[in-house]
């Protein structure tokens, strides 16, 4: 059994260790070590390890079982040897301050929904807590209120191992069975629940919560939070964000929704227009193609890729043509982007000829295919002049 330091102080991120074992690991091109005791969290409950260093050297990943924590590095440590730690408390904080929030918000939903968290994930990326039950964003912005109230009375948190006899008149929440001694971490008139992370020593350390995103998953939501200085960086990125977004458009914060829908009507208008023009063009263009009582097929080299109007004269063109009509866009330096229709024929073996004669991507089906290609313009006539 591995002294967990963590447990006795989470600031204590300087320590020695007595080397208990150290095995190679092929597969991870390392060497697991175990010592007497660490102050290394390993990956556990949901929670990715401590980051820091062994002897100098960078730890790549810190694993548990059967209470026997390994440390992963590089370069192996002789049995017997003391050897110094270094944990990375910055990074630490940053995720004690995730973690107790997600128990905040966790117990919030329990009391006042009962629902119950049945998954849960930390890493430096994300947080995410999945709750067995549905409940609208409206109601989820009610509980993060509370929650960062809870935060601002700056209540303490405590985590005990109460003996099994207590343990069993308690009411605490809990994802697993649990064998051996449980750890409770409890936050007084908020949360009650069985875990074994480090936590804030008060709840006045979280800072700041913020739900970023909730989505249905699995019959019930899965919720992304943002929690202290997590909250604080991403609330700086999208004040960014929105500033920019605000100088481009020339108007201030409070109307960038405003501009932004005069943005996407204009641009509903201007496609509309040159949809509407870029049809007339591939009218006049047509007109150049030889009848249908001289050609079966019809071929058509364009400038403009304008796909919702070149699908439409293809529908057009299929109508007169009973061979395949195919238009493609583009030039010979950058390639072609095609679309090729017909009423008799079965596109998708003009489709399977592209690819096997001029490896050409793309597909579809019977009556339309589409996609794209690099070839001249003179192996695409022959294609089609084979036909």
């Amino acid at each position: 059994m591995t002294k967990k330091v963590f447990y006795e102080d989470t600031k204590i991120v300087d320590f020695t260790g007595t080397v208990v074992e150290c095995t190679a690991d092929d597969k991870k091109k390392g060497y697991w070590v175990v010592l007497d005791q660490t102050a290394f969290f390993p990956e556990e409950g949901g929670q990715s390890a401590d980051k820091g260093t062994l002897g100098g050297q960078e730890v790549l990943d810190v694993q548990i079982k059967n209470d026997i924590i390994s440390h992963l590095v590089k370069v192996p440590f002789e049995g017997g040897s003391t050897i110094e730690g270094h944990v990375d408390y910055e990074r630490r904080f940053d995720f004690m301050q995730q973690h107790s929030g997600e128990h905040i918000i966790s117990g919030l939903l329990h009391t006042h929904y009962g629902f119950t968290n049945v998954g849960f994930h930390l890493s430096e990326r994300e947080v995410t807590l999945d709750m067995d039950g549905v409940i609208s964003l409206e109601n989820l912005r009610e509980i993060e209120a509370m929650a960062n109230r809870i935060i601002w009375q700056n209540l303490p948190v405590y985590a005990t191992f109460p003996s099994k006899e207590n343990l069993a008149t308690m009411q605490y929440r809990s994802k697993i069975e649990i064998e051996g001694d449980v750890r409770i971490v409890e936050i007084p008139g908020v949360d009650t629940c069985a875990c074994c992370a480090p936590h804030v020593a008060s709840t006045g350390e979280i800072g700041l919560l913020k739900v970023l995103k909730v989505q249905s998953h699995r019959g019930g939501v899965r919720i992304t939070i943002a929690c202290g200085g997590r909250a604080l960086k991403d609330y700086s990125s999208k004040i960014d964000i929105c500033d920019e977004v605000g100088t481009k458009l020339s108007v201030p914060e409070e109307r960038i929704l405003t501009a932004l829908e005069k943005v996407q009507n204009d641009f509903a208008t201007l496609k509309y227009t040159a949809n509407e023009l870029t049809g007339q063009l591939l009218a006049e263009q047509v007109k150049s193609l030889p009848a249908p009582s001289e050609c079966a097929n019809a071929l058509l080299f364009v400038a403009l890729n304008n796909n919702l109007a070149i699908r439409n004269t293809v529908n057009t063109l299929t109508e007169s043509y009973p061979g395949y009509c195919g238009i493609f866009a583009g030039n010979e330096e950058t390639g072609y982007t095609y679309i090729i229709g017909s009423k008799e024929k079965d596109c998708r073996e003009m489709a399977a000829i592209l690819r096997e004669k001029l490896s050409a991507k793309g597909g579809g089906t019977a009556p339309m295919i589409q996609g794209n290609v690099t070839a001249t313009k003179e192996n695409i006539k022959n294609i089609f002049n084979a036909l």
